[in-house]
């Protein structure tokens, strides 16, 4: 009986440490800095749409990925991110995207960079991450659920009270 107060009070223990050790660790994506994000854009930013990409991979996907990208609503700010290597192509990229929104270079986000490239990154004004969606299988069937899902967390968060 007494090994299994024993176990009891340790397993509490445990428990209690992680809810502690939680509450005083920050995720790394928790504080994305959205002041390095600043362009010229005239009016309040509600949501930044981060797209993290490169050329490298499949271009008639990025492509897809970037014209819906082109058309959100105002109060919503796309920032595309590649590689230092590609950034003496930025014209080429453009030409072949038809991106329409700035083009930043990794070197500064490099601590954010995905594992999938292209991965589209939700950012509320406060730096909070609401969304992160990889792309690892951008075929036809795919990127149409893909941008359903971007769509449809964008809208949400849209929406949502505290970001009006």
């Amino acid at each position: 009986m007494r090994n299994l107060v024993y176990a009891f009070l340790i397993v509490v223990i445990l428990y209690l440490t992680s809810v502690i050790y939680r509450d005083h660790v920050t995720p790394i994506l928790i504080d994305f800095p959205v002041e390095e994000l600043e362009t010229s854009y005239q009016k309040e930013v509600n949501l930044y749409l981060v797209l993290f990409f490169s050329m490298k991979n499949c271009p008639p996907c990025v492509q897809q990925v970037v014209n819906c990208l082109n058309e959100v609503p105002e109060n919503v700010q796309v920032i595309g991110i590649i590689n230092e290597e590609e950034l003496n192509f930025v014209d080429e990229i453009r030409a072949i995207t038809g991106a329409k929104f700035p083009i930043k270079n990794l070197k500064k986000w490099k601590k954010y960079r995905p594992n999938y490239a292209p991965t589209l990154y939700g950012i509320g004004p406060d730096g909070k991450v609401y969304f992160i969606l990889a792309c690892t299988a951008l075929e036809e069937i795919n990127l149409r659920a893909y941008i359903d899902e971007f769509m449809r967390k964008v809208d949400y968060l849209l929406r949502k009270p505290g970001l009006k």
